[in-house]
């Protein structure tokens, strides 16, 4: 498929980010990556994230459409559906200017929308179905996956949101950082990620697991609310330790109980004390969100469909005042043929005229 080259929105360790248009007008995000300069280790991370993003299909996670290699200027360039909305570290930043705070409805929506994308990526699947009635039980029977993902850089910059009609769709992405485990290796122990997300288990070298993925979007939910990260230091070091002991001050007052003790329960330093993303979704408030997001993709999918009838209607009354004005032309022309041929018939011309006195002779 060809492409329209647009703007630099973005730059990465190995080459940029662009908006480029294809044919039929859609506007798309392509990463352009330079492997010149990689190792063979940096490579190989290269084609695992293809194949990560490759199995990760779902409506909050950033779409993967395909990948072209350029092998004359030694380029991956890797095509991705774009997210008009900017990311979540813009949002934060624009709270912290205006000081003022997100409402806890739209946190709640974006954390269901982040548990949802997780879910996907530590189960290999994408979640089960709202039950019939929200508030009834969940079953707590979850089958362990042959594979997941490891996100291990979740931040308010990998964050995307791609807002229309005053909706906020939220969008998990860049999984460069990524890594797909199976049951028989489930722990990773590169040491990846941004320092101010990262759990106490990864400073202290021990493996990442779902879990680490849960602490960081611990703090990505508390720095959404508190417009700050929760553990904040001038040295690596201090941050280190600030980490290890968990502590950071009471989310703002204007914000629930029930927010509160959520969010720090995914900032329990054990990391098997934290809460899992199957678990997050079975909260009853989660559920209600989730209902709530799904009514208004209805909601939204029912516009589409009318707009389309809309235009269907606006191309058929096109098409009808078409043929009606050629039905119209038609009729005229052959009552003026008519008209002539009466008018013929009354006042023939002078040859006939002689030609029908001879013969009435």
């Amino acid at each position: 498929m060809e492409y329209r080259p647009k703007e630099i929105i973005g730059h990465g360790s190995f080459g940029i980010i662009r908006k480029v248009v294809a044919k039929d007008g859609t506007v798309n995000v392509r990463k352009e990556i330079s492997y010149k300069s990689m190792n063979q280790k940096e490579r190989a991370q290269l084609i695992s994230e293809f194949r990560i993003l490759k199995s990760l299909v779902h409506p909050n996670i950033v779409r993967y459409l395909h990948h072209e290699h350029d092998v004359t200027n030694q380029e991956v360039h890797l095509y991705m559906e774009y997210c008009g909305g900017g990311d979540l570290s813009g949002v934060i930043r624009n709270l912290r200017d205006k000081d003022e705070f997100y409402p806890e409805y739209k946190v709640w929506n974006v954390l269901t929308q982040l548990c949802l994308a997780l879910y996907t990526c530590h189960n290999n699947k994408a979640p089960p179905a709202l039950a019939a009635s929200i508030l009834a039980p969940s079953s707590d029977a979850i089958e362990s996956p042959h594979s997941f993902v490891l996100h291990r850089d979740i931040k308010p910059e990998n964050i995307f949101l791609d807002s229309s009609n005053n909706y906020v769709n939220v969008k998990l992405g860049d999984f460069g950082l990524a890594k797909m485990l199976d049951l028989e290796h489930p722990l990773a122990t590169t040491y990846v990620g941004t320092p101010f997300y990262m759990s106490p288990e990864i400073l202290t070298d021990q493996p990442s697991t779902p879990a680490s993925d849960i602490w960081s979007l611990g703090c990505v939910m508390y720095e959404l609310c508190s417009r700050y990260p929760p553990f904040q230091a001038k040295t690596h070091l201090q941050l280190a330790n600030k980490v290890r002991e968990a502590k950071f001050k009471p989310l703002p007052s204007i914000y629930s109980a029930t927010l509160a003790r959520t969010i720090e329960a995914c900032l329990r330093i054990d990391p098997n004390q934290r809460p899992t993303a199957a678990t997050l979704l079975r909260l009853d408030i989660i559920k209600i969100c989730r209902k709530e997001i799904e009514l208004k993709e209805r909601e939204m999918e029912l516009q589409k469909k009318f707009l389309l009838l809309r235009e269907r209607e606006e191309e058929l009354d096109g098409v009808y005042e078409k043929l009606q004005s050629e039905l119209h032309g038609v009729i005229e022309e052959e009552v003026e043929r008519r008209l002539q041929e009466r008018q013929k018939s009354i006042n023939p011309p002078p040859l006939a005229r002689k030609l029908m006195n001879q013969k009435l002779r």
